[in-house]
């Protein structure tokens, strides 16, 4: 891409040399004079439009005469007034004319899905409402624990911060739904004093034996050695001195969590961690109030339902102690001893604690144990 200057405003915008699609650079100052959308967003965009360009020139196609002068909310629109740029950035759209191009040049439909995707994400902060959006990741309505451990993945840059980060996170879903999943069944999970990683793995496989929902999980893990690769690169073996040295493995085991958690998240989502608070008999019914615990934030979000049943029945024994409830929290299980709502006595403050075997415990908010 080549830099050109507006004649009538002071900002640089990106254009692709016609004698070479493959190469290019690109630039982009303030363009909040048209559009609410911040500047990584306007940069995506060029991106994609270059990456497309290529594509067509590849296919003996002329990009240029692809543009469309009269805007019509297209990724090609041309934009010459630079004002129209805001319109086709808050459709996130592409023309028909432009789809039947990229079905008879041969574009593939999983790019084609990347990219509306991409869009989609971006068209929200070309809205006059983005700034009242509410940011959503998947991630959200996950329980506080596994949330939480991946929202600090999320967050770090550096290679061996979220390499370390990645592990803890393996860590946290391994046991999670081990203890759950044990809970839910009617058993008490087996427990040892300060168990390793790979005795939750093995724990955890020793509870999906003869099962055929979530064995993908544990074969996942012990196909990528994901355990050996903990205890050589952080259990046994020395630490490298650059932390770029881990950006590979930071990388491998992103991907290999992502396959887990892809595996994980139906159980995420068929089930509720919530701490009842308060239960108000109100004729024939029970009016119960508290927190749920999901998404990584320590503000947890307020529930209240109504249980036509006795609390007793239904599985609420006790107040301000954690549970795990179905989706539509009829059935309630103690998840108390092993996942715990108290004061955490390093930083003093009301944490959710999980189990790591006898008296000990981890604050999975700030590592705490």
């Amino acid at each position: 891409m080549l830099l050109t200057k507006s004649p009538n405003e002071d900002n640089w915008y990106a254009v692709q040399d016609p004698d070479n699609m493959h190469n290019g650079f690109g630039h982009v100052d303030d363009f909040s004079w048209v559009t609410s959308a911040p500047s990584h967003v306007i940069s995506t965009h060029y991106l994609l439009k270059s990456i497309f360009n290529s594509l067509i020139t590849d296919a003996d196609v002329s990009w240029i005469n692809q543009w469309h002068r009269e805007p019509r909310g297209c990724l090609f629109d041309f934009c010459v007034i630079k004002s129209e740029l805001n319109f086709k950035l808050r459709t996130a759209d592409i023309c028909g004319d432009c789809m039947d191009l990229f079905r008879e040049i041969g574009i593939p439909d999983a790019l084609l899905r990347q990219t509306v995707k991409i869009m989609e994400a971006y068209r929200p902060l070309a809205l006059n409402t983005g700034q009242f959006r509410e940011a959503q990741s998947e991630f959200d309505r996950w329980p506080f624990p596994v949330a939480v451990t991946r929202h600090k993945v999320v967050q770090a840059t550096n290679p061996l911060l979220k390499f370390l980060l990645l592990l803890d996170h393996f860590d946290s879903l391994i046991r999670y739904f081990y203890l759950t999943r044990e809970v839910l069944a009617g058993r008490a999970p087996v427990m040892e004093e300060r168990p390793a990683l790979g005795w939750w793995l093995d724990q955890l496989a020793h509870s999906l034996r003869g099962e055929r929902s979530y064995r993908e999980v544990v074969a996942i893990a012990q196909r990528e050695n994901v355990v050996a690769l903990r205890n050589e690169r952080r259990g046994h073996g020395w630490m490298a001195a650059s932390a770029e040295a881990y950006a590979h493995e930071a990388g491998r085991l992103e991907t290999i969590i992502a396959q887990i958690e892809a595996e994980l998240s139906p159980f995420f989502e068929k089930h509720r961690l919530l701490i009842p608070r308060q239960i108000e008999p109100s004729d024939t019914i029970y009016l119960i109030a508290g927190e749920t615990l999901s998404g990584s934030h320590l503000l947890h979000p307020p529930f209240q339902i109504k249980v036509t049943a006795d609390p007793l029945s239904v599985g609420l024994s006790r107040m301000n102690e954690v549970f795990v409830a179905d989706a539509r929290m009829e059935k309630f299980y103690r998840m108390s001893p092993y996942i715990r709502s108290a004061v955490c006595p390093t930083c003093h403050h009301h944490r959710v604690l999980i189990t790591d075997g006898g008296n000990t415990y981890i604050d999975v908010f700030m590592g705490h144990r």
